[in-house]
């Protein structure tokens, strides 16, 4: 990895991890419908635009690493959700409602994404 690619990673997670520090301070709910399913959601969608758009485009090598694995990488978080299910399993409540959401609405996420990030690819290369 070089250079450019590592700085574009660090100043992505950094920033994936500041907004999604806001958001969850924005949110705090003890409910199934929590910020972090909401920013995991959000970040699948933001992957699959991401990924798609990357896909039709040619872009830099370190922009496509910077937002994919930075920025959504850092915005989202597996320990945060798995944490969660732990928290959710000893109240003995929502935990299978909780970790469906979170599955689900992330591949349906990065597949909606998928689908607006090649399209606007495809809009972006024609003009």
């Amino acid at each position: 990895m070089n250079r450019k690619t590592a700085l574009a990673v660090a100043v992505g997670g950094g920033l994936g991890t500041c907004l999604r520090y806001v958001l969850t301070i924005i949110s705090v709910s003890d409910t199934w419908l929590n910020a972090t399913l909401i920013i995991n959601i959000m970040g699948c969608l933001l992957l699959g635009i991401v990924s798609g758009w990357f896909f039709i485009r040619s872009e830099p090598e370190w922009l496509k690493v910077g937002l994919s694995v930075g920025l959504c990488g850092g915005f989202t978080t597996m320990s945060a959700f798995a944490a969660e299910s732990v928290r959710f399993a000893s109240y003995g409540s929502h935990l299978f409602l909780y970790i469906m959401s979170s599955l689900v609405g992330g591949v349906v996420a990065v597949g909606i994404g998928w689908f607006i990030g090649t399209r606007l690819g495809e809009r972006r290369r024609a003009v």
